[in-house]
């Protein structure tokens, strides 16, 4: 399975929206900065009758009366959102982000920050939207609007390579066994729902994951498709192990987050997703993103 990352983007959802017609985006790099450092949030001053906590203020009129679209990730997360080699934000998400920036006439931020901390942003108003592969479940959906999918790839595990015989399927998943996955991550909640009786340990970043598999720390880590296949594309010691299935009532699909009830933000982002889809261009940056992330693991 280690050579099939092509595959993943085949099951992209194309859901919902008219599609609208559109030229090709010019590939550019999003303005990124550290939304705890800069200060320079969706909820910095303006000429507005709403706060920040209002969902109003972050509809797509307010949003283009100030001129800036704050986006918060997590880029850590190949080939969604990571660093190139200048620690500028790169990849599927940060190209797609840019595009809906320029879609709308206004600068784009980048807000980068550990992934628990990217929905709690969003819902204080501190950012537009969180565009960070989410899955929407039933519990989040509960407190964020989510746009449809522009991405679905499901989810897989990951092994050592000479570990590869003991992981053919779920039932090796038992105790003694000790899982790995992001910290506050879909993966983490499946992982502790559907292999109770295994330990878990869960780290902050993707890459914090994959030290700890090669380390020996744990014996499988559960993550996102495109991540799995990558991580083994790249490291001849790693192999894609199961298919792990979602939950009950789940679909594998990717959104962009905004708040509760902001409809305005998210059926006009829709809009934009199927554009993307329908013209190519999400398929684009994608094969970009994994071009990109394998010549920067080979840099290495």
């Amino acid at each position: 399975m280690k050579k099939c990352l092509a595959l993943t983007l085949a099951l992209v959802l194309a859901l919902g929206c008219t599609a609208c017609g559109g030229s090709e985006k010019k590939e550019t790099k999003a303005e990124t900065t550290a939304a705890a450092e800069s200060g320079e949030t969706a909820a910095a001053a303006s000429d507005t009758e709403y706060k920040a906590t209002d969902i109003e203020y972050h509809s797509v009129a307010e949003i283009q009366k100030r001129g800036v679209f704050h986006v918060a990730t997590e880029a850590t997360f190949a080939p969604y959102a990571f660093k190139d080699a200048d620690g500028n934000i790169v990849g599927l998400e940060a190209s797609m982000a840019q595009a809906m920036a320029d879609d709308m006439g206004v600068e784009l931020v980048i807000d980068d920050m550990a992934f628990d901390s990217v929905l709690p942003s969003v819902q204080a108003g501190l950012d537009d939207v969180a565009i960070a592969a989410l899955t929407p479940d039933a519990e989040r959906q509960k407190s964020f609007t989510f746009t449809q999918s522009y991405l679905s790839n499901g989810q897989m595990s990951l092994v050592r390579a000479e570990d590869v015989d003991k992981f053919k399927d779920e039932s090796a998943m038992v105790a003694g066994v000790t899982m790995g996955a992001q910290k506050g991550s879909y993966q983490q909640k499946v992982a502790d729902t559907l292999y109770p009786d295994c330990t878990g340990r869960y780290l902050e970043t993707i890459p914090n994951v994959i030290m700890d598999l090669k380390a020996g720390n744990i014996d499988i880590a559960i993550m996102d498709y495109d991540n799995a296949y990558s991580y083994a594309q790249q490291n001849e010691d790693l192999e894609t192990a199961f298919v792990v299935p979602m939950l009950d009532g789940d679909e594998p699909a990717n959104c962009a987050a905004a708040m509760k009830g902001n409809e305005d933000l998210t059926n006009y982002l829709n809009e934009l997703i199927q554009k993307y889809i329908d013209d190519g261009s999400m398929q684009k940056w994608y094969e970009e993103a994994v071009e990109l992330q394998l010549s920067l693991s080979e840099a290495e």
